[in-house]
C-alpha cells in the first residue's frame, strides 16, 4: 500500500514509464527513524527519490559557534525530500534533519540511482521537478519573511502543518518564522484568548 502511494506521488511530478515504475517498485527500501532522532546530512545517505511515508521532518542548519539551530523547512507525510546530501556541501554550516516523531522513509539506494539514470532518461526530469518543488518552498518561506507579518506567517504554517506545535519545540517553530520564541509564545497566548 505504501509503495503504491510512493509511486503515485512520484507520478504526480511526471508520468512514469512502465519500466521506471517497475524498477522503482523493485528497488525501493524503507528506513525508520526514532522520535527526535537527528541525522547530519553531509554524512548520511538517505537515498534518492526519498518519500516521507510516515511521521515528519525538520530541516535545520546548526551553527557550531553559537550552538544555534535555524529551522529551514518542515516536511510532512507524502512529501518527497530532495537529494539533501549534495545540498549540504554548499551550506556553510552543518545541515541536519530531525524527526519530531517516529518516521519511515521510502527511497531508492544510490547504487540503483545510477542504474536508473542510465536506463531511464526521464529520471533526470523527475529529479529536476522534485528539486524545483523544494526551491519553490524555500522561496515561499523567504518571501513570507520579507512581506508577511509574523501572525500571517504563523497562520500559513498552521494551515499547512496544523500539528506542528505537538511535534516540534516552540523555539524551532520560532526560528522557522524568523521570530524569538518568547514572541511566538505571546502570539499563541493572544490567539487562545481570541478563540475563547
Amino acid at each position: 500500500m505504501e509503495k503504491e502511494r510512493y509511486l503515485s506521488k512520484l507520478a504526480s511530478y511526471q508520468k512514469l514509464s512502465i519500466g521506471l515504475k517497475a524498477y522503482l517498485n523493485y528497488t525501493v527500501y524503507q528506513t525508520s527513524f526514532h522520535k527526535m532522532e537527528k541525522i547530519p546530512l553531509n554524512s548520511t545517505e538517505l537515498g534518492s527519490f526519498c518519500y516521507l511515508a510516515k511521521g515528519s521532518g525538520r530541516l535545520f542548519v546548526y551553527d557550531a559557534e553559537t550552538e544555534q539551530e535555524t529551522t529551514i523547512l518542515f516536511f510532512q507525510p507524502k512529501d518527497i525530500l530532495p537529494e539533501l546530501k549534495s545540498i549540504s556541501k554548499y551550506v556553510k554550516r552543518q545541515l541536519f534533519m530531525q524527526f519530531p516523531e517516529d518516521t519511515e522513509l521510502l527511497s531508492i539506494p544510490n547504487i540503483h540511482t545510477r542504474n536508473i539514470h542510465k536506463l531511464f532518461s526521464e529520471s533526470t526530469d523527475l529529479i529536476v521537478e522534485i528539486n524545483a518543488e523544494m526551491h519553490a518552498k524555500i522561496i515561499t518561506v523567504l518571501t513570507g519573511l520579507k512581506i508577511s507579518s509574523a501572525d500571517q506567517r504563523l497562520d500559513k504554517l498552521l494551515e499547512s502543518f496544523p500539528a506542528v506545535f505537538s511535534q516540534t519545540a516552540v523555539k524551532d517553530v520560532a526560528s522557522y518564522l524568523g521570530i524569538h520564541s518568547s514572541t511566538l509564545s505571546a502570539m499563541r497566548n493572544q490567539n487562545k484568548k481570541r478563540t475563547r
